[in-house]
């Protein structure tokens, strides 16, 4: 298999120690099952999912079958769709069906499962509709609870058959992200990488541009594949980008964007539009084995119990050697945009912002960087960077983020972003305000594209701004933290 285009389809912080599953949080709270399960971290043992085959007569095209697989997960599903008429369930039950693992999470014990299930779930209990994805050891369903009203159930189950992972996330109405503020259309397309220094890894990459004129004719791309919406229940969510458009002429600066710890990459769009639409080659990876991913042949792979078990260091390490293999083939791993080699930052949310300055360390040829919202590990925690960086929080820079600007000697930024949960910095407010809590999802978007892009014009294309400068009465939710800013040509 080569490197080339496939069809375009488009928490707080993380722990510092040890990655956890998130799983908890799809029972906590009804505002957390109603919304999109962005945070799922499936937790079946490696395995490839289903491919899209196509459906068997009489199936509605939106499932790959309407029947329940003769499987330990598929019988699990059985068991919950009898079970949630007859709530509640007594702990004996419960306990017989999930591991002891995710019933000892927060918010995941069986008194709390009842009390959720019967906050979303009538006397009729789930009716399945259909499955979205199957693969040997999980599944995702749609089911409708109360009436008509449809759910995403996602069920994974551990070697023994007991259910390790679940989630339930409402059929959202459709949404749009807001309109990019830049000038020139946007393109873009996806691409895979394989690394066969690593035993065939593969790699899917969205790529986000300017394009050239005539763009406006190509019709829009996906927010995501089929495969991942379908996994996750995503909304259908209109992005700005139009798939497949040429790419303007000469070489574009690069922003290689690394994502959150099980959040797809398609996740981020909003902020990938606006850099684009401002003249900026955007990267985004899916680091294969943390989140849902679809590749280029139709198959998704779903992340494996084993990954989040791992530590940091470990994921941290396997990030790296992605982001370096996508350096080094920005202008060969297939027709489109061409990158400008001198002009590249690394930015990235949560595990990503520490991955963003990771790369900064061991390749000098990263002029900026970027964390939103994330720890800071490794060697970049104790000796920092030394050039341009900027820190974007939700509550504060933690003492990971404190020792990094401490050690760094290039110029360097933090901002506090008033009222932000940690999936703020992401599409969240727009596919599911009310998860993070948000009356003004285009103002979130907003205040985060403007001092994004505001640092990457300065330190990528040497154009300074007023709003790096201090507090802004147009943004006053944004609080200034350490702030070493000079020179304001690019490269400083």
């Amino acid at each position: 298999m080569t490197d080339g285009p496939s069809t375009p389809s488009a928490r707080r912080r993380e722990p510092r120690g040890r990655p956890r599953t998130m799983s908890a949080l799809r029972w906590s709270s009804v505002p957390a099952l109603l919304a999109i399960a962005v945070f799922l971290l499936f937790g079946a043992a490696p395995a490839q999912a289903a491919t899209s085959q196509a459906a068997t007569p009489g199936t509605p095209e939106r499932f790959v079958t309407t029947e329940l697989p003769d499987s330990a997960v598929g019988r699990q599903m059985r068991w919950l769709t009898e079970a949630s008429t007859r709530l509640p369930l007594s702990d004996a039950e419960l306990r017989a069906h999930f591991t002891k693992a995710f019933l000892s999470l927060p918010g995941a014990s069986p008194a709390a499962i009842n009390e959720t299930l019967g906050k979303v779930i009538d006397a009729s209990g789930l009716r399945l509709l259909g499955l979205t994805a199957v693969q040997p050891n999980a599944l995702a369903a749609v089911v409708t609870a109360r009436g008509t009203q449809e759910l995403t159930v996602t069920l994974a189950v551990d070697r023994a058959g007991l259910v390790e992972f679940a989630a339930l996330a409402g059929v959202a109405p459709p949404v749009a992200l807001p309109r990019p503020t830049g000038p020139a259309t946007v393109g873009t397309d996806v691409v895979q990488l394989v690394d066969r220094d690593r035993g065939g890894r593969r790699l899917m990459l969205t790529r986000w541009y300017p394009a050239a004129p005539g763009a406006a004719d190509r019709p829009l791309a996906a927010y995501a594949g089929p495969l991942v919406s379908g996994a996750l229940g995503m909304p259908d969510v209109r992005v700005h980008a139009h798939s497949g458009a040429r790419a303007r002429r000469g070489r574009l600066p690069v922003v290689l964007f690394s994502p959150g710890l099980g959040v797809p990459r398609v996740m981020y769009q909003a902020l990938a539009e606006d850099l684009a639409s401002h003249g900026y080659l955007v990267i985004a990876v899916d680091h294969t084995g943390e989140a849902p991913v679809e590749f280029a042949d139709g198959r998704m792979k779903l992340p494996s119990a084993v990954q989040f078990k791992r530590p940091i260091a470990t994921a941290a390490a396997s990030r790296l050697r992605d982001m370096r293999l996508i350096l080094r083939r920005l202008n060969t791993m297939a027709p489109g945009p061409r990158a400008d080699r001198r002009r590249v930052a690394a930015i990235g949310h949560s595990l990503g912002g520490s991955t963003a300055a990771a790369l900064m360390r061991a390749e000098p040829s990263v002029r900026a960087g970027v964390d939103m919202d994330g720890s800071i590990f490794g060697s970049a925690r104790r000796r920092g960077v030394s050039r341009p960086f900027l820190v974007m929080t939700s509550g504060g820079a933690d003492s990971t983020i404190r020792s990094f600007l401490e050690h760094s000697r290039g110029p360097r930024l933090a901002l506090e972003f008033a009222g932000f949960q940690h999936m703020s910095f992401s599409d969240v407010p727009i596919v599911a305000p009310g998860s993070v809590g948000t009356t003004r999802p285009a103002r979130d978007v907003a205040v985060q594209r403007a001092y994004l892009r505001a640092f990457l014009d300065r330190y990528l294309l040497g154009r300074p701004s007023r709003l790096l400068a201090g507090p802004s009465r147009r943004w006053p939710q944004v609080t200034f933290g350490q702030r070493r800013l000079c020179c304001g040509t690019a490269g400083s």
